[in-house]
């Protein structure tokens, strides 16, 4: 830590005394010998004793048990709610960013394929369940990332933008829609990774 210290101008000494008793890390522990869960806090330590404007974390929590999860992403919720902080956060954690995240971007190979607020993301994206769909949808309200084959007449779409009141766009005479399919925030990530792969694909 006093390492650390010397290279910072911003370094804020009580804050840091102040993570590592909550961090319940001991002064004289060596770096060396510290668990991958102390080791974890340290680092959150080290970071947010900085009093940074910007902080870019990538996998802050890989690897880590659920109880030091929560300790190292508590205390960044709190400097964030205290400075007003901007936290970028590189994940493949989906549903611990739901916590966390107020806006999601979902990147496939380097490419940014979606972004929007997490509220958006999160409840946005739906299952339809739709009985007679017409072979060529017209301009819809809603984006189609995957039209698939059902049973019989039946056909599974997952669409994005949804909203309650787009229901009205199945009312045609021989379109039904038959269920509406809330997705958890990784199958949403799943669908939206899946769509721009299919859309690549198609387009090489």
């Amino acid at each position: 830590m006093r390492y650390h210290a010397s290279f910072y101008a911003r370094w804020d000494a009580a804050e840091a005394e102040k993570l590592r008793r909550a961090f319940d890390l001991r002064a004289e522990q060596r770096v060396g010998r510290l668990s991958k869960g102390e080791a974890g806090k340290l680092m959150m330590l080290l970071a947010l004793a900085v009093r940074p404007e910007l902080l870019i974390l990538d996998e802050p929590t890989d690897g880590l048990d659920p109880v030091v999860r929560r300790d190292v992403l508590s205390a960044l919720l709190e400097y964030v709610s205290t400075q007003g902080a901007t936290v970028l956060i590189s994940s493949h954690l989906v549903h611990e960013q739901e916590r966390v995240c107020d806006w999601i971007g979902v990147m496939d190979g380097g490419r940014l394929v979606a972004e929007m607020p997490m509220h958006a993301f999160r409840s946005g994206i739906k299952r339809l369940r739709i009985v007679g769909a017409p072979a060529h949808a017209s301009p819809t309200p809603f984006g189609i990332l995957a039209r698939r084959a059902g049973t019989g007449r039946e056909e599974e779409w997952v669409v994005r933008d949804w909203r309650d009141d787009m229901t009205s766009w199945f009312a045609g005479a021989d379109t039904a829609l038959r269920e509406v399919v809330d997705l958890d925030l990784e199958e949403s990530f799943v669908e939206t990774l899946r769509a721009a792969r299919d859309a690549g694909g198609r387009a090489a």
